[in-house]
């Protein structure tokens, strides 16, 4: 392993959950001792149950490894030592070609052994991002219900995610009663919309919008989870904001050739340009959301409303992988190494930062291809 890898990987080891990563790893070793933890694990399989499992975003080199033409892939380092990280780690993609084949390699077991494990790495796979709060909603609509600790981390966010899901669909509840009525019944029926049995408690409104009941729940489940990300995207934009303000003026010491300048400042336009990019997009796919929901309560237009009901899972997924990417910079740029906190740094150091978050921003202007 080179240095950088090293680092990268004891660095991973101190996070426990994040957008990008969920260390099992580190909730082996802080957890290990809870009945809580050995009696309701995440994954059967003791050495998956101890892997770090990130979203990764593809070289060039790994591309060819997936026949979807992915960009993003969710990574398993499966740690030599989990007690000694620096040790290093065997690593594999979920869904790469000969993924099953390869996985039972690794940990020595047959596939029949790991059928639950493999569904819930496709489950994982399947998000755009690792959020503790994301995470136990599709855990929960899977059946699946691991011990607290693995989702800890979101329980700090749930209360004001779920204050601002609720802001959200009270039109809702109030359209559905009547003014007369929602001040005694709309408490209720929000609690409902928030559980996993709001398709039943609001079968009503399904049959207005004349929509399958399967598709009505899948809709309501991938609204919700809209909501959630737009949240987080109202949350992190003053943060990236001030990411950017960094990043225009962090300056490299000592004298600097026009060459060079020329090149770190067409990294910045380019980055900035990327990066607004990916905020035009995650506006345009909330506006979808925001103009049939305004639609349906303010005009009573149902048709807008169940087309984005219909097409949530995709709006969820390309609304999540927009977020996910402005919160890889962010985080990037936040804990990159100490030294890179002054406003003087290296010219090797500003070239190197800052071509890591170009790398990052893997933004087409006319095609995003993505996983």
């Amino acid at each position: 392993m080179t240095k950088d890898q090293v680092r990268s990987l004891a660095s991973l080891d101190n996070v426990i959950s994040s957008s990008r990563v969920l260390n099992l790893n580190n909730i082996y070793k802080k957890n290990r001792a809870s009945s809580d933890y050995k009696q309701k694990p995440l994954f059967s399989n003791i050495q998956l149950n101890r892997a770090i499992i990130l979203k990764h975003r593809l070289r060039p080199s790994e591309r060819a490894e997936f026949a979807d033409g992915r960009s993003v892939a969710t990574k398993i380092l499966f740690p030599l030592d989990s007690m000694e990280i620096k040790l290093g780690a065997q690593y594999l993609f979920v869904g790469q070609k000969d993924f099953e084949e390869r996985l039972c390699a690794i940990l020595r077991e047959k596939p029949l052994g790991l059928g639950g494990d493999i569904v819930i790495l496709q489950l994982l796979d399947s998000i755009p991002s690792l959020d503790a709060y994301l995470l136990r909603q599709f855990l929960e609509r899977g059946g699946i219900r691991p011990a607290d600790c693995y989702l800890e981390n979101g329980i700090a966010d749930r209360k004001p995610i779920q204050q601002f899901i609720l802001n959200e669909i009270s039109a809702l509840a109030q359209m559905s009663f009547g003014l007369d009525e929602y001040g005694a019944k709309a408490p209720a029926l929000i609690e409902e919309l928030l559980s996993p049995k709001a398709a039943e408690v609001t079968d009503e409104l399904r049959q207005t919008l004349q929509m399958e009941k399967s598709d009505y729940r899948q809709g309501l489940f991938f609204w919700k989870a809209i909501l959630f990300y737009k949240w987080q995207i109202k949350k992190i934009i003053p943060v990236s904001e001030k990411v950017f303000r960094e990043v225009r003026r962090i300056k490299s010491i000592g004298l600097v050739s026009k060459s060079d300048r020329i090149k770190i400042e067409s990294m910045r336009n380019r980055i900035a340009y990327k990066f607004s990019l990916i905020f035009s997009e995650a506006n345009e796919i909330l506006s979808i959301y925001d103009q049939s929901y305004e639609d349906l309560i303010n005009n009573g237009n149902i048709q807008g409303f169940k087309e984005f009901l219909i097409s949530s899972s995709q709006i969820f997924t390309q609304l999540g992988e927009s977020y996910n990417d402005v919160s890889h910079i962010v985080n990037f740029w936040r804990f990159r190494p100490k030294k890179g906190h002054s406003v003087a740094v290296t010219l090797e150091m500003l070239a190197s930062m800052l071509e890591e978050l170009d790398s990052m921003s893997y933004i087409q202007a006319t095609n995003r291809n993505r996983a």
